[in-house]
């Protein structure tokens, strides 16, 4: 009876060993099953950003403009950095935690978590993960990776474009605190390390015993003569340059010597308008570039009044409309009577005055240009279709012109630039040009001249016939008495209530425009005009472009003639018909002669 219950007790242990063992065995068979499944990522360094920079020169070879694009380029920790090791363990020791193989762990978790069946099992794979991805990669190769692809915040990724961001220079030629302070921000996981500015500055003082406090040095944009970059940084754009993957070097037009001496002489002149402000263009349309664009006096560079700031042109516009007239085939001896009119527009009734209410009468089209008349060239804006008059506008430069009665007055707000490159088509006689305020960019090294190509848009004889008006608008319209140079062509301009005085100014090679005003829109002076205002301060920037020059000369071009033309009468004068003016017409254009025999009185 005892021999059994012994045998039964040994086989009972026998059991029960046996169990043990196949409980082992299939414990250590499930611990292979959950390494087996263990698969660790490819880490690489995937970021290819890189440090770069915008420079722009003037013509004189000052910069005018940096900045940086972009924040990157790579670091090595076996080279760049002392000791990484014993960093990481000082910040394991604070944490008991790495944060970004744990991030790969709760990954990897992910995907097998409904194979793992206890809490034990999950820790010993933790483990076994942990030790798995530091024997693969190496603890610095490990973050060799992680450092080189952080995403910060900014759109920063990687170190090295950190260590540019917040301390101005590569991380490899940083202080050591720099570098510690960086590292421990990518070690706790931080994207915002300013955030945690006093956490990690404590740390990294601890670590490296250096007690100077950490100062940032974000690199800084620089700008000079801002209302000249503005246009030099709107041009680049329309180029669709990769600015953030390339060092791109930008030589401008600029003049810097013509820009101070320009914005002295406007504010020279303006010195008793209190708070007045002035924008000017100066171009050189022979060569297409512009010279300067000056968008305040008072350098309060909040607006751009040069290149963007639009306003109301009043009769600087109305060139257009007789070179609208021309290019259709009317003659500017066409005669038109200049009396008040009234206008249908919709269902108002427009009734536009002249200047001081001073009609001329049944006169030659030409002097509502050269006396700015405005009921006569509505009227004539009328009779050529102000859909065409708009239609060229937009066509030479002008932006968004729509066709009604008060447009050919010029109740359109337009930047000053805009103006001058339209008014540079008519000093091209018809040829539209790329205006730039670029010569040449370099972008990594190679250079780029910038494209100068022109377009004719407008005929050379129209487009001359409407420069030779303008010379009379100097000569005894509404610029006389302004001191610009004999031979000069221009248009005076004034808004509603003298809120605006503009003047353009044609001058080989220069187109000038300049417009003054506040910027609330307060009436300038009660009888301010662009002849009285602008128009001077533009006659001095002329003599000092020209440099003692005494007359203007425009070339002539093929197929125009001077004739006499009897005044008030679309006819070519002949001997005793009458008083005469010259006039410069079109050969194949000609009115029909007078045979009448009056007494002639030359104009």
């Amino acid at each position: 009876m005892f021999l059994k219950i012994v045998n039964r007790a040994l086989l009972f242990l026998l059991l029960i060993v046996v169990a043990l063992i196949f409980v082992r065995q299939l414990n250590d068979f499930y611990k292979k099953y959950l390494i087996s499944l263990i698969e660790l990522p490819n880490l690489e360094i995937n970021n290819i950003e890189k440090t770069t920079y915008l420079k722009v020169y003037s013509k004189n070879g000052d910069l005018i403009f940096s900045q940086y694009n972009n924040f990157g380029g790579l670091i090595d920790l076996n080279t760049d950095f002392d000791n990484f090791e014993k960093l990481y363990d000082y910040f394991y020791k604070i944490t008991n935690e790495d944060y970004h193989i744990k991030k790969l762990w709760e990954e990897f978790y992910q995907k097998v978590s409904n194979k793992i069946i206890d809490k034990k099992y999950e820790e010993y794979l933790k483990k076994f993960y942990y030790q798995k991805v530091i024997n693969k990669y190496g603890l610095i190769d490990f973050y060799n990776v992680i450092a080189n692809n952080f995403h910060f915040n900014n759109n920063i990724k990687g170190i090295n474009g950190l260590s540019f961001y917040l301390f101005g220079q590569n991380f490899a030629d940083l202080e050591y605190k720099e570098k510690v302070f960086l590292l421990l921000a990518v070690l706790f996981d931080y994207d915002n390390p300013v955030r945690h500015f006093s956490y990690l500055e404590k740390l990294s003082t601890k670590f490296t015993g250096d007690e100077r406090l950490l100062r940032f040095k974000y690199p800084k944009t620089y700008i000079k003569y801002n209302d000249y970059v503005e246009g030099v940084l709107k041009e680049l754009k329309s180029f669709n340059i990769d600015y953030k993957n390339q060092n791109i070097v930008v030589y401008s037009n600029l003049d810097e010597v013509v820009y101070q001496n320009v914005k002295k002489i406007i504010k020279d002149h303006l010195y008793n308008y209190d708070g007045i402000e002035a924008s000017a263009v100066v171009i050189n349309y022979n060569e297409n570039i512009v010279i300067t664009t000056i968008g305040t006096i008072n350098n309060d560079f909040s607006k751009n009044r040069a290149i963007f700031e639009k306003r109301e042109v009043g009769s600087v516009f109305k060139p257009i409309t007789y070179l609208t007239a021309f290019t259709k085939g009317v003659r500017p001896s066409y005669v038109m009577e200049d009396k008040p009119y009234i206008f249908n527009e919709g269902r108002f009734l427009y009734r536009p005055k002249n200047f001081k209410d001073f009609y001329m009468g049944k006169t030659n089209i030409r002097n509502g240009l050269i006396y700015s008349l405005n009921n006569l060239t509505i009227k004539l804006a009328e009779k050529v279709g102000l859909k065409k008059v708009a239609y060229l506008a937009n066509k030479i430069g002008f932006e968004d012109i729509k066709p009604f009665y008060a447009m050919p007055l010029g109740s359109i707000p337009q930047a000053p630039f805009t103006v001058a490159k339209a008014f540079g088509v008519i000093a091209n006689y018809g040829q539209k040009c790329n205006v730039s305020f670029i010569n040449k960019i370099q972008i990594n090294g190679v250079e780029y001249k910038n494209d100068k190509r022109c377009v004719r848009v407008v005929d050379e004889k129209s487009a001359y016939q409407t420069l030779f008006l303008m010379k009379k608008v100097v000569r005894y319209g509404t610029a006389r008495g302004a001191g610009l140079i004999p031979g000069t062509a221009g248009k005076t301009g004034t808004s509603n209530d003298s809120k605006d005085c503009w003047f353009v100014a044609i001058f080989p090679p220069f187109v000038v425009v300049l417009w003054v005003g506040y910027d609330d829109y307060r009436t300038i002076d009660e009888d301010a005009t662009g002849g009285s205002i602008s128009a001077p301060i533009v006659a001095k920037i002329e003599k000092y472009l020209l440099k003692g020059g005494k007359k203007v000369n425009f070339k002539v071009p093929k197929g125009i003639v001077l004739r006499k033309v009897v005044k008030n009468e679309d006819i070519l004068y002949s001997e005793g018909c009458g008083s005469y003016y010259y006039e410069m017409l079109k050969e194949d254009n000609l009115p029909k002669s007078c045979d009448d025999l009056n007494f002639a009185k030359k104009e």
